[in-house]
Parts: C-alpha cells; structure tokens; sequence
C-alpha cells in the first residue's frame, strides 16, 4: 500500500469570486466567501448577473424595466461590498454583468478576468427546486479551471 502524504498545508487563496443572485443560497454563498477571504487575507470579488434569461418575454422588451432591474442588482451590490467590509475586509470590489446564463459568465469570463483563484457560488438559487445542484453551480463546478466552493444553506 502507497503512503500517504498527510502532511500538506492548505491553499491560501489570493481572490475569491463570489457569485450573488439576491436568493438565500446567494447569501449563504456571500457569507462564505467573506469568511473564507478574511481567512486568507484575499482580496473578495462579488459579482452579480442579470440573467436575461429569467426576464419575462414583455419584462425583456421593456428597456424601463431593465434599467430599473440593473439599478436594483447595483444597489445590492454596493451594500453587499459595504457588509463585507463591516466583516473586517480590506479589499473587496463588486461586478455587475448581464448575460443569458450566470455560470457560463462568472466562470468563463469574470473569473479570468480578475484572476480569481476561488469560485464561491450558492447550490442552486430558485426557491422549491428540490434538493441538488443547480445547473449554473454545476456548470461552474465541471467547466472551472479554479478551485471551486458550492455553498448549500
């Protein structure tokens, strides 16, 4: 039998991404993310996305409607970076992006962007689905190149 090399020390992440979608996984997700970067004196990225996707045909048709919808998400994520720095954060920044699916986006386009080296997400983020991981989560989770966290409440 093989020894077994026990004796490794822990990643020690440098910029954590975290994906928030205005649900409880979300925020069980945030909460996590600050955690795991104030561990790690990282740097927290917290990225929201509007999934074009969820609007209604009419919703999307109505420029009123998304900008007011845009407004919203930036102004949660103006007081999520708030809260994250009240939890002893230094360095925490936030980005906003729209797109048809979040996974595909946090993965493949935020996080090389800003060099995250951790991906935080909720499992899943509608109310009453039942209990697995969600598309975007598992999309994430087979697609990235990073170390990846799927937070369930």
């Amino acid at each position: 039998m093989a020894e077994l090399k026990l004796d490794v020390e822990p990643k020690q992440f440098k910029t954590i991404l975290v994906g928030v979608d205005e649900s409880e996984q979300g925020y069980h997700a945030l909460s996590n993310a600050i955690h795991q970067a104030r561990e790690d004196d990282a740097q927290l990225i917290i990225a929201t996305i509007l999934e074009m996707g969820d609007l209604s045909t009419i919703s999307a048709l109505h420029l009123d409607f998304i900008k007011e919808k845009r407004q919203e998400l930036e102004n949660n994520l103006a007081k999520y970076r708030d809260y994250a720095l009240s939890k002893g954060l230094k360095n925490v920044k936030v980005v906003f992006d729209d797109g048809i699916k979040a996974g595909e986006i946090l993965n493949d386009e935020i996080a090389p962007q800003v060099g995250a080296d951790l991906i935080v997400v909720g499992a899943h983020s509608h109310e009453g689905f039942f209990e697995s991981i969600g598309s975007q989560a598992a999309y994430i989770a087979r697609n990235a190149k990073i170390s990846v966290l799927i937070v369930k409440d």
